[in-house]
């Protein structure tokens, strides 16, 4: 319609009529295309906050892990400390004691995330469609992060493996029993271990066995090295937990 009107304008000769038929038929193209790329960018905007939503309690449940991870080191050092007591005084604790500080202080436990498949899902292009400049860095950060955040072997030191070599595998095997880890979530992901254990050895199995891990104070300097390696990790954990922390709360203030 619109084509035959301009073109019988044009052989009535009347040029106000074509031009305003020309502007006409412009305005509306820019209209469609405008409202083309509203509907897009609404689109977008839509796909990533569905994402953001998904991701909050995954960060979350990190930062339950995390504070399990940071738990159980306190538990780890605490043991660490009267073992390495018992290393400088033998009558600071009994034999039994000494056995299972020394024991229990090599314990160890991991932070898991699958971070990666986090970042397949977001995607460059997701992020490019946040208007907040702050969340877009800090969930570049989080996504470009490794996939463990915290892994057994970053606190699995060769104090674990050399202290195990000397305690008699009875004395062990009884203390995992009695004082081992215990789940505390239902997918069996976390762990706790108990601060106290009450395990009273019989002498003539607490005794030499103690006396032979006193004399190795090659094993007292891997405990100190290991208690280091611990708090070093500890201290990266937080990092990561507070830039975990920043982007919880710059997700939701985008969301609102």
């Amino acid at each position: 319609m619109i084509l035959r009107r301009i073109t019988k304008h044009v052989k009535d000769q009347n040029w106000f009529a074509v031009a305003l038929d020309f502007c006409i038929v412009v305005f509306g193209v820019v209209i469609g295309i405008q409202v083309a790329n509203w509907n897009e960018e609404r689109s977008d905007r839509v796909d990533t906050n569905r994402t953001l939503e998904l991701i909050i309690p995954y960060v979350e449940a990190s930062e339950i892990s995390a504070d399990s991870f940071k738990t159980y080191c306190a538990t780890t050092r605490a043991y660490g400390e009267d073992a390495l007591l018992g290393w400088s005084d033998e009558n600071a604790i009994s034999d039994s004691a000494f056995l299972i500080a020394a024991y229990q202080a090599s314990q160890i436990m991991g932070v898991r995330g699958d971070v990666g498949v986090w970042a397949q899902l977001v995607g460059a292009e997701n992020i490019r469609n946040i208007e907040d400049l702050e969340l877009q860095q800090l969930l570049s950060t989080y996504l470009a992060s490794p996939s463990n955040v915290t892994l057994d072997s970053d606190v699995d030191t060769p104090y674990r493996q050399n202290v195990r070599r000397v305690i008699p595998f009875e004395i062990q095997e009884r203390i995992r029993s009695d004082c081992g880890d215990q789940r505390i979530d239902i997918d069996g992901g976390i762990f706790v271990l108990p601060p106290e254990c009450d395990i009273d050895f019989p002498a003539e199995l607490a005794q030499p066995a103690a006396m032979e891990l006193r004399a190795r104070l090659d094993l007292r300097d891997d405990l100190q090295w290991h208690l280091a390696s611990a708090q070093s990790t500890l201290f990266d954990l937080e990092t990561e937990l507070s830039r975990n922390r920043r982007l919880l709360d710059a997700i939701e203030a985008y969301l609102k």
